[in-house]
């Protein structure tokens, strides 16, 4: 059985009283949560289904613009259960960039309508209007009669067909649908309740939003396939106090939470002890770090730091993912410390992974184990020679399995190229991954990424439009080129190297232009930015003028970069201070 509808029909049958969704605005004030059993879910489920089918095809693709909420949720389900492709984007919010990119999604996508709800429909109109796309039907879940249950047509129980489409890659103007069926979505659910280790009623819940592949799968789909119970809040209280997140665990009792290595952050740097009062953790069996890259230092200091408030030191569960497999691929669970392994510095830059002792002379670097091997098929593969790696050896992750998801949404070309990659030997059908891990003992480590997309607090971010919105900032950037990518401080942080054709400017000038291209990225993207400035021909390119971005990277850490002006972040400049690596920087203005 995998179609979604059929599944939740006998979850209905088996615990139909039990709570499977709860949605509480505020988890620091006493405000009621709404909840639904599995049996009003299915039922109101069904009803947004059978208006979907009286106004859209089965196979067409919606927008769902919402903020979160109860009604996305039951918009979600109507989709899946209808046979409408649902694709969850955000509420547009007036960023150029943002707005931009839904625009792309629905042109690509071939949307047939836009799904919302009544308190931001205006907002939804006003972006639709002036993104050219309102002549497109809108229509406001929540203030529309909906019909009887008894209309709702069920779907065939088919694992071919298109589940919902994830937009997690990609550039600006070519955007990436990823295209998850039901027999994906299925499989995927199963996987992730195994790698946890967690019973099939555990409470799950936290913050994540929808749009992105962890809040709709890990925080919403999955627990509903496998009849847990899972309790959502919105991210923006999470952003504005990170004790809410903390809170919602304890007062909803949930013992699965997810999020990225950013969050757990938040909460070591932005919580004041005197705001943990009463505070419960103990009933929290996997606290789960994924969806950018896990750093060992955050992990150690967020169990060390709420161990008195509950937390276990074996709720820690480093994971790793990604949206062309559905979503899970591996996770330390339950039941098991996190494994951090300490190797060799200068051996894994050249692709091996030697472990060394705590009290090695050497330069080391910590890795993170993120859970054993089993779930899928998992290779280490040469990226360039295609080659089988062996245990130790650093290279690409490929899988293949039941969770991988289809391709691309009709870029045949893009899906040959990642989701049927061969081996040397012959095997083919393996997706690439475009990260670097190795194998040690089972154990799966993520060592760095060979793709050039940005995973910035566990948002994808592409150089390219992080570049082009910089040329816009200045006539003296307009003709130059830029080449963006990401440092670990340990967080990851963004780099922008970027030429300036500013003449004789004095550093004052140079100064505003630097502070405009950061104040412009905060504003469109949300990233705080480190701006190199260099002379024209200072980013490297290759002879049909595509930009190295690796190279320039490479060059920025060596601090072989000459530059004409420099603002980093503190982070950054005391990376680079520490490895004693920004020396050709000397005598630019800081």
């Amino acid at each position: 059985m995998t179609s979604f509808s059929a599944r939740m029909a006998v979850n209905v049958e088996q615990f139909g009283e039990r709570t499977a969704f709860t949605y509480v605005a505020d988890p620091m004030r006493d405000d009621a949560p709404v909840s639904y059993s599995y049996a009003q879910i299915h039922d109101a489920a069904r009803r947004v289904g059978a208006l979907l089918q009286d106004r859209l095809d089965a196979g067409d693709r919606a927008m769902l613009l919402y903020p979160p909420g109860p009604q996305l949720a039951l918009a979600v389900l109507g989709c899946l259960y209808s046979g409408v492709i649902p694709i969850v984007v955000p509420v547009p919010d007036g960023q150029q960039h943002r707005s931009q990119r839904l625009t792309a999604i629905v042109r690509n996508a071939r949307a047939a309508a836009l799904l919302t709800e009544e308190r931001v429909a205006g907002d939804v109109t006003t972006w639709a209007e002036a993104a050219g796309v309102g002549d497109l039907p809108r229509l406001v879940t929540d203030a529309t009669a909906l019909p009887d249950v008894g209309q709702f047509r069920a779907l065939p129980d088919d694992p071919d067909l298109i589940a919902f489409l994830q937009y997690t890659s990609g550039s600006t103007s070519q955007p990436r649908g990823v295209v998850v069926t039901h027999g994906n979505l299925a499989d995927n659910a199963e996987v992730y309740q195994r790698i946890l280790g967690a019973p099939s009623d555990a409470r799950h819940g936290g913050w994540l939003p929808m749009h992105h592949d962890f809040g709709l799968i890990g925080l919403f789909l999955s627990p509903l396939y496998v009849g847990s119970t899972t309790v959502h809040m919105p991210a923006s209280v999470f952003l504005r106090h990170p004790q809410s997140w903390l809170f919602l665990v304890d007062r909803f009792d949930v013992q699965i939470s997810p999020a990225p290595n950013f969050a757990y952050e938040m909460c070591l740097n932005r919580i004041a002890e005197e705001k943990l009062a009463g505070l419960d953790l103990s009933r929290w069996l996997v606290a789960v770090n994924g969806a950018e890259p896990v750093q060992a230092s955050t992990l150690t200091r967020f169990r060390d730091r709420f161990a008195p408030y509950g937390l276990r030191p074996e709720a820690i569960g480093p994971g790793y993912g990604l949206a062309e497999a559905t979503l899970a691929v591996s996770c330390a669970g339950q039941y098991r410390l996190p494994r951090i392994t300490r190797v060799d510095a200068e051996h894994l830059g050249r692709g091996q992974a030697r472990p060394v002792g705590p009290d090695a002379d050497e330069a080391t670097r910590d890795l993170v184990g993120c859970g054993t091997t089993s779930e899928m098929d998992i290779r280490i593969v040469d990226s360039e020679r295609h080659v089988l790696l062996p245990d130790g050896e650093v290279g690409e992750i490929w899988l293949r399995g039941p969770s991988v998801a289809r391709g691309y949404w009709e870029n045949p070309e893009a899906t040959a190229a990642v989701f049927d990659a061969v081996t040397a030997c012959g095997e083919r059908g393996f997706l690439r991954t475009g990260d670097l891990g190795v194998r040690l003992d089972d154990e799966l480590y993520i060592s760095g990424r060979i793709k050039e997309l940005l995973i910035i607090r566990g948002r994808n971010l592409y150089p390219q439009d992080l570049e082009a919105e910089a040329r816009t900032v200045h006539p003296a950037l307009a003709l130059g080129v830029g080449a963006a990518f990401s440092v670990p401080v340990p967080e990851e942080q963004v780099v922008l190297v970027h030429e300036v054709r500013a003449g004789r400017a004095t550093p004052e000038e140079l100064a505003r232009i630097s502070a405009a291209v950061r104040h412009r990225l905060s504003r469109e993207f949300g990233v705080e930015a480190s701006v190199l400035l260099v002379r024209p021909g200072g980013v490297a390119r290759t002879t049909s003028g595509k930009i190295q971005r690796v190279a320039v990277r490479r060059a920025f850490q060596e601090g072989s970069l000459a530059g004409t002006y420099a603002d980093l972040t503190p982070e950054v400049r005391a990376h680079l201070d520490a490895s004693d690596r920004d020396r050709e920087l000397a005598g630019v203005a800081r």
